[in-house]
């Protein structure tokens, strides 16, 4: 081989090689996530004047009540927030976080309901009890201490992880630290992730810390590492969730801001994800911040790109790959936090409709720090976390940040109907 030919190959190898930032220039409005419809919420009303998306079953499965905390999560507790879903073992399961009162304000824990069938839910059990910070605790030499009775603060992205290998459910969460009210717990410099196994038979097992941040380690906090479990299937379904760079990406926030193993050091927020028919992923941040990674998540095309034609504010934005092979992204279309819809679309990139998924707000009945109205922060069961029998897709959210509800959306999702409704209920 001549040099002219052997630099000509080299140069190939090299670009190979590169990251998508110096490959090439994708186009905002076709090779990225992108809305070309023509519906657009109103936010002067609730419902945005959306059509609904047919057969859409909104079900609230946990109501704050202060004044009856048995009626409620036997606490009392009127801020619950970040809810998250998975199925597995043919039962549905919410993780979702509490505080008494206010967002970022403590007390705080980490709660779990579930549900054979998706209509008849648990009581919140705590799968994430409250943390206490070690005394004299500072973030800046400067800063306020931890009295050594103040809980950490929860804040996690992402609740579950399924190891088919190892036929194991484990929920995830997070204890950070806030040492004053408008403080931040997802800055980086937080205690760790915490992970604890949901087992078939409805109990759990030990919570074992799953990475800790720079300041803490198995000699200063209350839980093990998980590699001191004998468990060896569950170490080895930890281990999964640390070599998976679409789990890590979801703890960018929380974890040390050099930490090795998040692919993308930069802090875009509540990443959700899905992969495309030829093996690309798609990333949908806050703010319908959207990527594309061609190797299964270890490097993203940059710069990340506001997705064009999509309006989405300081409010998660979930996308997927639903049953029918199509996909759908669920957010709040509006600079708030209502209503709550759903778009479609065939390859993953092009949406080109808008529907309502939940269009009515109750009354906030409790205030608090950060509170915000309407139906937010919505998950649904991620890849490789399960798929219910009914080929439905789930989601759950809150509502004002203080009720936690599950809707059920059929596929395909149309708002159109093929054919008058048949109202016999006994056949």
């Amino acid at each position: 081989m001549d040099m002219k030919k052997m630099n000509a190959l080299l140069a190939m190898m090299a670009l190979a090689l590169l990251p998508m930032t110096a490959q090439q220039t994708l186009d905002i409005k076709k090779d990225l996530v992108h809305y070309t419809g023509t519906t657009m919420s109103n936010v002067d009303y609730h419902h945005g004047q959306l059509q609904p998306a047919i057969g859409v079953h909104n079900q609230q499965i946990m109501r704050a009540n202060r004044e009856m905390p048995e009626e409620s999560d036997g606490f009392g507790w009127t801020y619950n927030h970040a809810s998250m879903i998975a199925y597995w073992n043919e039962t549905f399961y919410v993780e979702y976080l509490s505080d008494s009162v206010s967002e970022h304000i403590p007390p705080c824990q980490t709660l779990l309901i579930h549900s054979k069938d998706g209509q008849n839910w648990s009581k919140p059990e705590v799968i994430f009890p409250p943390y206490i910070m070690p005394e004299g605790l500072q973030k800046t030499p400067d800063g306020p201490k931890a009295d050594g009775k103040t809980s950490a603060l929860m804040h996690q992205r992402v609740g579950f992880y399924v190891s088919e290998k190892y036929d194991k459910l484990i929920a995830i969460a997070y204890y950070g630290i806030a040492l004053f009210a408008k403080d931040d717990p997802n800055d980086g410099n937080g205690i760790g992730r915490v992970v604890r196994e949901i087992k078939k038979d409805g109990t759990y097992g030990p919570i074992y810390f799953l990475r800790y941040n720079h300041a803490f380690n198995a000699k200063n906090t209350d839980y093990p590492f998980y590699k001191k479990s004998r468990d060896k299937k569950f170490v080895a379904a930890c281990d999964e969730i640390l070599a998976n760079p679409l789990y890590m990406m979801q703890m960018v926030e929380e974890a040390d801001r050099d930490d090795e193993l998040i692919p993308l050091k930069k802090q875009y927020k509540a990443f959700s994800y899905y992969h495309l028919d030829n093996g690309d992923v798609v990333g949908l941040w806050k703010h319908a911040l959207t990527s594309i990674s061609k190797d299964g998540g270890k490097t993203w095309y940059e710069p990340v790109q506001r997705a064009y034609g999509f309006v989405n504010s300081n409010a998660k934005i979930w996308g997927q790959r639903t049953t029918d092979g199509k996909f759908a992204t669920v957010y709040n279309p509006s600079e708030y936090r209502w209503p709550l819809a759903v778009s479609t679309s065939e390859d993953g990139l092009n949406y080109t409709d808008m529907m309502l998924v939940h269009g009515e707000i109750s009354p906030m009945r409790y205030g608090g720090q950060y509170k915000s109205r309407g139906p937010q922060y919505v998950r649904g069961i991620q890849e490789g976390n399960g798929q219910p029998a009914d080929g439905k897709m789930w989601l759950t959210y809150s509502m004002n940040k203080e009720d936690i509800w599950v809707s059920s959306v059929p596929v395909p999702v149309v708002c159109k109907a093929a054919a008058h409704q048949k109202d016999v209920f006994n056949e």
